[in-house]
C-alpha cells in the first residue's frame, strides 16, 4: 500500500509528465518516468521482502486481577521467526480508553533481524471496575524510503480482572484499630458474658467454671471463691443486598447510586470479616445477577469483590421474587442490608421486605438519594441549587408513604449523599454489632 508520501511522489511524478510533454521540456519528462517508475516498480519488490506471518507477538502483565485506581505493569514482546530482516516496523498496543498510561509508551518503531526479539514495557492505572481486555496489537511495516506499507493486526488480547477501588478501606486501616473506629462511628462490642479478653465483671465461682478464671484477690476479700468474667464479640450473619437496577445509574460518571453502593458493600465486607462475621452479597434488579453465599474467613473477601466487580445498571425490578429466592438460600435470623434507591415500584419492596421480616430477618435499607447524587452543591448556581432542592422535596414527599410502610415494619430506612453513604453503612453495621441482631 502506498503511503502519504508515496502518493505526494506519484502525482508529482505525473504533474512533471504532463508540464514536461506540454512545454516539450525533456528533463520534466525524465524526472516524472523516475518518480512515477521509482514508486510503482518498488512496490512488487517491497511486498516480496515483507514476511508478517513469521512476526509473533506475546504479551504479559504482572497481574490478572487489580484494585480500581492502582496499576498493572504490561510487557510486549516481537520476535521476528522469519529468514527476512525487517527495516523499519512499527508496533502499537491498544488498550481501552478506561485506562490512563502513566510510565512508558505502548508503541515501539525498530528494526528487526532474522530471528531477533524486541521487548517493550508499560504501566496503565486502571480507571474502572469490571472485565477488560488489553489488545489488539497493529504492526506497520514501511519500506527505507517511506513510500510503501503493509499492516497487520494480532487479534492478541489479555484479559485483566478490575475489582472495585480499596481506597476507602486503606482510609480506614489508616485511622488506626478497633478503638479508633469505635470513637468515630460508634461502639461495636456486644457486652455478652463469655471467654473474650476484655474484664466484664466478678461473679460466685461454679462448679463448671475453670480455675484459671478464679481471682483470688476478691476470693480473700470476700471470703467466697469469685471468678472474672470477660467480654465476647458475639458474631453475626450479613447479607448485602444490592440493587442494581437501571435507576441505580443516576448520578455524576463514575460516581453513581450504583458506584456508591458497590463501595459501602466492599468496605462492609471487609470490616465485617475482619470481625469474623459471616458476610454475602446478592445483586439483583429484575433477576439475580451474582450470589455469594454468607462465609467466614479474610480469603473470602476475593469472592465477594469478583461478585461486584461487573455489575452494571439493568433492567427493572422485581424484588418479591428475588427475596423470594434469596430466603430459600439464607438461614433465618440474618441481616440483611439493603442497598436501593427505592424509586422502583413500591409494592414490590413493601412485599419483600414483609417476607424478610416474616422469616425472622433483621433488614436495614440505606437508600442513596437521587437527587443528591446528580451534582455537587458547590458547584450549582443559587438557581440551580433552589431547583434541586424543590424536586428533592417532592421526591422526599413521594416516598415517604413507602418509609412509613417500612418503619410500621420495626424497618429502618437511612437517605444518603455521597458525603454521608460510607459513615452511615459502616456506623450502622457497629450499631447492629453492639444489640447483637443475627446472632450466629
Amino acid at each position: 500500500m502506498l503511503t502519504n508520501r508515496g502518493g505526494v511522489v506519484i502525482v508529482s511524478g505525473v504533474f512533471c509528465l504532463a508540464f514536461g510533454f506540454s512545454t516539450v521540456n525533456y528533463y520534466l519528462v525524465l524526472l516524472g518516468i523516475f518518480l512515477v517508475l521509482g514508486s510503482v516498480i518498488s512496490m512488487p519488490y517491497f511486498e516480496l521482502a515483507v514476511d508478517l506471518e513469521n512476526i509473533e507477538i506475546t504479551r504479559t502483565i504482572d497481574k490478572d486481577k487489580v484494585f480500581s485506581e492502582d496499576f498493572v505493569f504490561v510487557t510486549v514482546t516481537v520476535r521476528n521467526k522469519g529468514r527476512l530482516r525487517i527495516d523499519y516496523l512499527e508496533v502499537f498496543d491498544t488498550y481501552p480508553e478506561i485506562f490512563t498510561l502513566v510510565l512508558g509508551k505502548s508503541i515501539m518503531t525498530t528494526r528487526l533481524d532474522p530471528g531477533e526479539e524486541k521487548v517493550f514495557s508499560y504501566v496503565l492505572q486502571c480507571r474502572r471496575r469490571g472485565t477488560h481486555k488489553i489488545g489488539p496489537v497493529k504492526l506497520v511495516v514501511h519500506d527505507r524510503l517511506g513510500f510503501h506499507f503493509e499492516q497487520k493486526v494480532f487479534e492478541v488480547y489479555t484479559e485483566l480482572l478490575i475489582y472495585p477501588s480499596y481506597q476507602d478501606i486503606r482510609k480506614l486501616e489508616a485511622m488506626g484499630g478497633r478503638r479508633t473506629l469505635g470513637r468515630i462511628f460508634g461502639v461495636h462490642k456486644t457486652k455478652q458474658k463469655g471467654m473474650g479478653t476484655e474484664f466484664f465483671g466478678i461473679r460466685n465461682y461454679f462448679p463448671m467454671d475453670e480455675y484459671r478464671r478464679i481471682d483470688w484477690k476478691a476470693t480473700a476479700k470476700t471470703g467466697d471463691i469469685m471468678v472474672r468474667e470477660f467480654e465476647t464479640e458475639k458474631n453475626i450473619k450479613i447479607l448485602i443486598l444490592l440493587d442494581t437496577s437501571m435507576s441505580m445509574g443516576g448520578g455524576l460518571p463514575d460516581n453513581t447510586k450504583l458506584d456508591y453502593s458497590i463501595r459501602a458493600a466492599v468496605l462492609l465486607a471487609k470490616l465485617a470479616l475482619e470481625r469474623r462475621d459471616e458476610v454475602g452479597v446478592v445483586a439483583f434488579s429484575n433477576k439475580v445477577h451474582s450470589y455469594v453465599k454468607p462465609r467466614l474467613g479474610k480469603e473470602y473477601f476475593y469472592k465477594i469483590l469478583e461478585a461486584l466487580a461487573n455489575l452494571e445498571p439493568q433492567g427493572g425490578l422485581r424484588m418479591k421474587e428475588v427475596m423470594e429466592w434469596v430466603l430459600k438460600r439464607t438461614p433465618k435470623r440474618s441481616f440483611f442490608i439493603l442497598l436501593t434507591d427505592l424509586e422502583e415500584t413500591s409494592g414490590e419492596i413493601i412485599e419483600a421486605c414483609k417476607l424478610a421480616r416474616a422469616n425472622k430477618n433483621y433488614l436495614l435499607v440505606i437508600s442513596p438519594f437521587g437527587p443528591w447524587f446528580e451534582a455537587y452543591p458547590g458547584e450549582m448556581t443559587p438557581v440551580q441549587r433552589a431547583l434541586a432542592e424543590a424536586i428533592s422535596e417532592e421526591l422526599l414527599e413521594q416516598r415517604k408513604k413507602m418509609v412509613d410502610e417500612l418503619v410500621k415494619m420495626d424497618i429502618e430506612v437511612i437517605d444518603v449523599g455521597p458525603d454521608d453513604f460510607l459513615p452511615a453503612v459502616v456506623s450502622q453495621y457497629l450499631k447492629a454489632k453492639k444489640k447483637g441482631v443475627a446472632l450466629r
